[in-house]
């Protein structure tokens, strides 16, 4: 399960400390050696990350916000860390602890990696018997500088609150094994980036150059408009609909284009976009995952009409990760009326779920799906969602 980083609160509690597992604790292997193992071109390690005070920081961290470990290293000398959430990464995922893996900046390459990730109970002294796992969980992906997997719903806050290690220690030890295989000078290199995006970027609102306004919302709204100011050659050489408007037999007069059907902040988002090939940091990936959803439904809608291929597949993608009961539902309508056929069939699948199915047909919109999409009916039908 993926998901993006959340920025921490300045508030945020001290960090924890991370430290390599001992040989008889290791992930998976009980004569593993040590900490760190490499075979071939495979490094494993293993680091403990021990939570104090489990209460405490539940009381302290409000949800959305992280505690983060101290640094260490996997894959050819590359940092890494995890961030534990005690009351959840968003509010789609409170009541539960979240725990991510990070890998924090390095060499700009990616490294496949397997990762496992427990809660494990403290060890009482003279203890023999292994450690006691609570939960576990294993991904394997590909993690390039700065990027971050994990799981939103590790645990829920009612288990933990009554597991015998809060009870007993007011703590656990969150255990992270990584694999990654082959050093970071075989692995495929990412394509640098050219500094055309960034020309571009500095281009994007400049007044002295521009030739042509933007503008946004005073339509069924509070009756505010914004005004953007762009140029008519980077429009036109990105969408076919502005190269229409502005060179077409109906161009715009006097060098004005309005967009009555968007919100100025989407719109700020989607011009960022045409110019740059890249959304603005943070838009989808911020730390209120469902505001980030939300923003991603909306940018699909305007790369749908002004025909950006590569910025639906961003919206699709980051709409696919966020589903949830909640909005299954209004993805799925949005997939259906603007032909986002993997979209649709991704959410189909999750909807069908027996653990997500009921959830999702109570919900407002299902409802909402069922009276906009009548064409979607047989399916659900054939599907076995509606009977």
């Amino acid at each position: 399960m993926s998901a993006a980083a959340a920025a921490a609160d300045a508030d945020s509690p001290p960090l924890l400390t991370a430290t390599p597992a001992a040989a008889d604790d290791y992930c998976g292997s009980a004569d593993s050696p040590a900490a760190c193992t490499i075979v071939g071109k495979v490094e494993r390690v293993c680091y403990n990350v021990r939570v104090d005070g489990y209460s405490k920081t539940k009381e302290t961290t409000k949800n959305g916000s992280y505690i983060a470990s101290t640094e260490f290293v996997a894959g050819g000398g590359q940092p890494w860390r995890i961030r534990y959430y005690p009351n959840g990464y968003s509010q789609s995922t409170a009541g539960h602890v979240s725990v991510f893996v990070d890998r924090v900046g390095g060499v700009d390459v990616g490294l496949h990696a397997d990762v496992q990730i427990d809660l494990v109970a403290r060890r009482r002294h003279g203890d023999d018997a292994p450690p006691e796992t609570e939960v576990a969980g294993r991904f394997r992906c590909t993690f390039w500088p700065d990027s971050s997997f994990g799981f939103q719903r590790f645990i829920s806050t009612e288990n933990l609150d009554k597991s015998p290690w809060c009870v007993r220690d007011d703590g656990f030890t969150i255990r992270c094994d990584i694999t990654v295989e082959g050093p970071p000078f075989v692995v495929a290199v990412k394509p640098s980036s050219s500094p055309l995006g960034w020309h571009l970027d500095d281009l994007l609102g400049d007044t002295d150059t521009a030739d042509v306004s933007v503008v946004v919302g005073g339509d069924g709204g509070d009756g505010e408009e914004t005004t953007f100011a762009a140029h008519r050659y980077v429009l036109a050489a990105r969408s076919l609909v502005f190269k229409a408007q502005l060179f077409g037999p109906m161009k715009a007069a006097a060098a004005i284009i309005r967009v009555d059907d968007m919100r100025a902040d989407v719109f700020r988002a989607f011009l960022h976009f045409v110019y740059t090939d890249e959304l603005p940091p943070g838009e989808l990936d911020g730390g209120d995952a469902d505001a980030a959803a939300i923003m991603a439904q909306h940018l699909l809608v305007a790369a749908d009409k002004y025909d950006l291929p590569r910025l639906r597949l961003v919206c699709e993608r980051k709409l696919s990760e966020s589903l949830g009961a909640g909005t299954a539902a209004t993805t799925l309508a949005l997939a259906e009326q603007h032909g986002c056929h993997d979209l649709k069939e991704v959410v189909l699948r999750f909807i069908k779920l027996p653990s997500n199915m009921e959830a999702v047909k109570c919900s407002d919109g299902f409802k909402h799906l069922l009276e906009s999409c009548p064409s979607l009916h047989q399916e659900l039908k054939s599907r076995h969602i509606l009977s």
